[in-house]
């Protein structure tokens, strides 16, 4: 199986590269012309940006880019991240309703997510939190990242203290219900637009805080993916996933690599925007993945010579 990994397009945003069809076009040209044997694309969430803007806006803004990977493609798989959550709440839903309808009325924790969803005439494999292969003899694991940082961890640290003060223990659910809380509540204030400046107020605030704080406490040569190691490390055992020889997932729009000795082969894919809108540059903007019996491919759009090329040993 060959794959081609696209992360963090951010459909919505007026930033995003893929808005326009001449970047469109050069990306397929070149998928065409670098992974012309590959038989899927995964994407690795963060999609369509609807934390920024409604989600009618975010999907017309992706139709372009949806419909000729689908041409090229035989198989789109879908693994959902933070900005694009409600998807997953919606199917949540829409399974209570089927289960409400038989009278199915017990509650129900389902970790691991897939279904089929139709998406602009489109039909795409969605998955939630991860989706997982075998390739090269090896197993991938793909996942978006959120749960390796950030408001994850704040997050369990409220929920962990609530439960201590009741005597019960943390129990599965409560990481993804305290994120859906959070998540849910930004989606509901992309609506309104003095909510969305203030938001954006926040996360440029708290933008410069991380970079003031990783500035002092982190030395220049440690990249962001080894920095978020131990979280791949404990998201892997926290989910039973086993052996797994190559982690790739997005969600902090910083390209990279990194691999421990005896640990998996670590890949963040990158990202589709110059900015993200809040003052944060990716260092290397526009970037995927291209995965084959060769090993992993990095590069970067426009760009003719691959920025890295890494065997799975």
């Amino acid at each position: 199986m060959a794959s081609i990994v696209i992360s963090d397009t951010h459909f919505g945003l007026s930033t995003a590269t893929l808005n326009d069809p001449k970047k469109v076009e050069q990306l397929m040209q070149e998928l065409a012309l670098f992974g012309g044997d590959c038989d899927e694309v995964v994407l690795l969430g963060d999609v369509f940006d609807l934390w920024r803007v409604n989600p009618e806006k975010a999907i017309r803004d992706s139709r372009t880019f949806l419909t000729r990977l689908s041409i090229a493609f035989p198989k789109i798989r879908y693994i959902l991240g933070n900005h694009d959550h409600h998807l997953v709440v919606l199917h949540q839903e829409d399974e209570f309703m089927e289960r409400m309808a038989r009278g199915d009325l017990y509650p129900v924790y389902i970790p691991v997510l897939h279904w089929q969803q139709v998406l602009d005439n489109l039909n795409v494999d969605m998955f939630y939190p991860f989706y997982r292969i075998r390739c090269c003899h090896r197993n991938i694991v793909f996942t978006h990242g959120h749960h390796l940082g950030g408001i994850q961890a704040f997050s369990m640290q409220l929920v962990k203290k609530l439960r201590r003060l009741s005597g019960e223990e943390t129990l599965p659910a409560d990481l993804e219900t305290m994120m859906t809380y959070a998540y849910e509540s930004i989606y509901r204030s992309a609506s309104i637009g003095e909510m969305v400046n203030f938001e954006d107020s926040l996360w440029k605030a708290s933008g410069l805080l991380q970079w003031f704080r990783a500035g002092v406490t982190h030395s220049s040569r440690f990249t962001p993916v080894e920095r978020q190691y131990p979280a791949i490390l404990k998201f892997l055992r926290d989910q039973n996933l086993g052996k797994v020889d190559c982690f790739i997932y997005g969600d902090t729009h910083r390209a990279g690599i990194y691999q421990r000795k005896g640990g998996p082969l670590a890949v963040n894919a990158g990202c589709f925007l110059p900015d993200d809108g809040c003052g944060s540059i990716p260092e290397l903007p526009n970037t995927y993945l291209i995965l084959d019996d060769d090993g992993i491919t990095m590069r970067q759009l426009g760009r003719p010579e691959p920025l890295f090329i890494c065997e799975l040993l």
